[in-house]
């Protein structure tokens, strides 16, 4: 099976320019400090930026930013944007020329992955917060929101313009008139028991342990998965200390950094160094078939396309045939399993890998029908654990087709060429079989029988009725079809048929199209045309035992005719194997001999692998009289010794 090499939205889109996500940017940055104290613009300082993009995210490029803070006086929120020096963050790409921070990869080489790009940069105070500090010349802590460019968080300074904590009282200059305040010294605390990994709910306790002298702004419970993102928001309080549950099945298993973030309002900041706890909640990948979706209608070639998605634990695929790991079976309406492909899943976007399946059940070996699609893979989970994946989905196929049904008579057969004699016929008596052949895009309907009566060839004992005589079989089947019917036992019935020359007509139906194919024949019961010179009249079944515990018995059996044909013949052979309910003449399996020589015996054995009913039939022409006579076998019932 060809493969495509596939290319993920997000590589795509990288490459292209376009964003990470619709509307959205995949750039972060955070700060070395966000307290700032700036007194004058020479005198400014400078803090440093850690831009960062994320894994498939597009180039990004920074040249602005942002400030946002509330007015004291007039209590009304102020902006201003500052231009910054440029700078490049690279798409969320890695390569080998990512060495260099700056460096662009190129998404078509093969040694190009998803992965973050960092860029820091450091910017000097007084460039950023000029204008702040131009409408602030003397404030404490002031709340200022900065957001660069395209980045897609907020950072939250603290503001100081003047020297606050210390004035000139009664101790000189410099000597502090008020408690200076120190900063937090957090503390994080696992309350769930036991050394882990940890699964399900894990209870942190966090206490900002702030000084007497500092006001609590917030204390942050900070996230960092196993894939190296940060979740700071999630976990947040405004008192002193608080407990959190975290829900560890948000996460992928593998090891969660967690640390404590204290910040007062006086501007000062303290944090935990991280704590390192495993967390392992066993979840099989979600499975399942993204198109065609349930219930479409399929008109021609299609491709299946299989998603599978990692949860909180990674897996691997095994091998199914070859390199492919992922199965396809398309099953009919009876249940079978009639066509089997396999394909090969590869990553799109981080945790989510696809394979795309060629599919066509359109054409001759495919009716138009319902089917069932059903996708399977092994999964090796990360603690070594094998499971089976599986799902599925109906469709059914339409082909817009005027075609009508193809359709043979196969028994009985021409015994000459009839476009050099017209009067060679075959016949047909009280114990004859007739054995056709009939197959649609869609299905067959039904077939029809008909034996027509022609004055121009009619015997002179034969009265021919006004209608043909008729018979009428249901099908309701669709692909290639063989049906045999005991048309002599029908002969007999009402209406009779009587003995003479005819036309067999057969026609099959699809709902909307006919197909007719007529065939010579002369209905007799006269002994003589009753009879294959050399056979005998019953079917005897032998049987081979096994009385081995629990073997089945019989182990085979075999259907023959005594005798041997005297004449060359054509031989049906028909097998009905393991049929609970064998009224249906529809065999499970044929063979069709269109010439075997005279004086060879008609015999058949049959092993059996499985308990069922097995029969075996014959219907034979002699290709010299054109008798056609039906030779039923015994029904053999294969069971298991105790």
């Amino acid at each position: 099976m060809k493969k495509l090499a596939l290319i993920s939205l997000p590589l795509l889109l990288a490459a292209c320019g376009g964003p990470g996500a619709p509307g959205t940017s995949s750039a972060t940055v955070s700060a070395s400090t966000l307290n700032v104290n700036l007194s004058s613009v020479s005198d400014t300082g400078s803090t440093t930026y850690t831009f960062t993009n994320r894994a498939g995210a597009h180039e990004t490029i920074i040249n602005t930013a942002t400030l946002t803070w509330t007015d004291e006086a007039t209590k009304t929120e102020k902006s201003a944007t500052v231009n910054i020096p440029s700078l490049t963050l690279p798409a969320g790409l890695t390569c080998p020329a990512a060495t260099t921070p700056t460096a662009a990869c190129n998404f078509n080489d093969p040694a190009t992955t998803y992965a973050d790009r960092t860029l820091t940069r450091t910017i000097d105070n007084g460039e950023l917060f000029r204008k702040v500090l131009a409408d602030n010349p003397s404030v404490t802590n002031l709340p200022v929101d900065v957001k660069f460019g395209n980045t897609a968080n907020t950072l939250g300074f603290s503001f100081t313009s003047t020297a606050s904590t210390t004035g000139g009282g009664t101790g000189g200059p410099g000597t502090p008139t008020t408690p200076v305040a120190k900063p937090p010294a957090p503390v994080l605390t696992i309350n769930t028991l036991g050394s882990g990994p940890f699964s399900g709910t894990l209870s942190v306790t966090v206490s900002g342990n702030f000084d007497a002298v500092s006001t609590v702004d917030k204390v942050i419970l900070e996230v960092t998965d196993p894939s190296g993102n940060i979740n700071n928001t999630s976990y947040v309080s405004t008192s002193a200390s608080a407990t959190f549950s975290l829900d560890t099945s948000k996460y992928k298993d593998g090891n969660l950094k967690l640390k404590v973030i204290a910040l007062s309002k006086e501007g000062l900041r303290g944090e935990t160094s991280s704590q390192t706890v495993q967390i392992s909640n066993i979840s099989a990948p979600a499975f399942e078939i993204l198109s065609p979706s349930a219930g479409a209608i399929i008109t021609g070639p299609t491709t299946v396309r299989v998603q599978v998605r990692e949860g909180n634990t990674p897996f691997t695929l095994q091998t199914l045939s070859g390199n492919d790991n992922v199965r396809l079976d398309v099953r009919d309406f009876r249940g079978q399993i009639i066509k089997t492909d396999y394909g090969t899943v590869q990553q799109t976007s981080p945790g989510v890998l696809e394979a795309f399946i060629p599919l066509d059940l359109i054409g001759p070996n495919f009716s138009s029908n319902s089917y069932a699609l059903e996708i399977s893979a092994v999964a090796q989970l990360s603690n070594g654990a094998n499971i089976t994946l599986s799902a599925g989905t109906q469709i059914s196929t339409q082909v817009n087709d005027n075609k009508p049904p193809a359709l043979q008579v196969l028994m009985p057969a021409y015994i000459n060429d009839p476009y050099t004699n017209q009067n060679v016929r075959g016949i047909l008596s009280r114990f004859s079989a007739l054995m056709v052949q009939a197959s649609d895009d869609n299905s067959v309907s039904s077939l029809r029988i008909d034996f027509t009566c022609d004055e121009a060839t009619k015997t002179s004992t034969q009265v021919c009725p006004r209608a043909p005589y008729s018979f009428n079989f249901p099908v309701r089947l669709a692909g290639i079809i063989q049906r045999v019917f005991d048309i002599g036992a029908l002969m007999d019935a009402q209406p009779y048929v009587q003995n003479g020359n005819y036309t067999l007509r057969v026609t099959a139906f699809d709902g909307q199209n006919a197909n007719i194919q007529e065939f010579p024949v002369r209905v007799s019961r006269d002994a003589v045309d009753s009879t294959i010179p050399g056979l005998g009249t019953m079917v005897e079944t032998t049987t081979v035992p096994d009385l081995t515990s629990g073997a089945l018995n019989p182990s085979s059996a075999t259907w023959a005719i005594p005798g041997a044909p005297t004449h060359p013949y054509r031989l049906a052979v028909l097998a009905y194997d393991g049929a609970a309910n064998q009224a249906v003449e529809i065999p499970t399996r044929t063979s069709l001999s269109p010439e075997v020589p005279a004086g060879t015996p008609i015999t058949r054995t049959q092993g059996f692998s499985d308990v069922g009913i097995y029969r075996i039939d014959y219907i034979v022409e002699d290709l010299t009289t054109g008798v056609t006579r039906y030779y039923q076998g015994g029904a053999v019932a294969v069971k298991k010794n105790p």
